[in-house]
């Protein structure tokens, strides 16, 4: 049963479990002044072997995760990187923002990235935020300094191609219907042969 239901989650699950062969951790809790919040994913490769991400990126083995899907709202992502933006200034040149300053992304608080440290026993682990969309130049101006902390973000149209790359060539793709994402995705990629707009259908 699923435990969000936020489809950029059920996404991001089935790509870490099915594809990336992480042990996953969901809702994992996190105090915070005046609220409760959490981070949405702790995952880990168990053999401690590092994640590749679409972009060649190699992230973990530990890997918190960040999903925000606000596509109906602002579908072009302009307005997360305003808001990316304005986080990032509160982080001051730090790897987190201090504790009871507001943010839109919360993973960027000091309270969740003591949590994650806390989960794991260390410090050795990044940060990842799968988003419907951003503005890009944001992410340009602000690569070097996200890297440095270990931060990333992935599109969910990025995600979506990658997992359609990795069906196209799975060796056996009925395995994936013991999953409800995986069951879904056999059906309406396998089956109907829904496939990305770049055309190339992976039946």
């Amino acid at each position: 049963m699923a435990e969000r239901s936020n489809a950029i989650s059920e996404l991001t699950r089935f790509w870490l479990q099915a594809k990336r062969k992480c042990l996953v951790y969901e809702s994992f809790p996190v105090p915070v002044p005046y609220n409760q919040s959490d981070i949405d994913i702790l995952a880990i490769r168990a053999d401690m072997q590092k994640i590749k991400l679409p972009n060649c990126v190699s992230v973990g083995p530990r890997l918190i995760v960040e999903t925000k899907d606000e596509h109906d709202w602002e579908p072009t992502g302009r307005e997360f990187g305003k808001l990316l933006d304005s986080d990032i200034s509160k982080m001051v040149g730090n790897s987190f923002i201090p504790k009871k300053t507001a943010c839109k992304f919360s993973m960027l608080r000091e309270e969740h990235y003591v949590a994650a440290c806390d989960f794991f026993g260390c410090d050795d682990f990044d940060r990842l935020f799968v988003l419907h969309a951003i503005d890009s130049e944001v992410l340009i101006r602000h690569r070097e300094f996200l890297s440095s902390c270990r931060i990333h973000i992935l599109t969910i149209p990025e995600l979506v191609t990658d997992i359609c790359q990795w069906y196209a060539s799975h060796p056996r793709r009925t395995g994936l219907r013991h999953t409800m994402m995986g069951d879904i995705w056999h059906l309406l990629v396998g089956f109907c042969g829904c496939f990305p707009p770049d055309g190339k259908s992976v039946r």
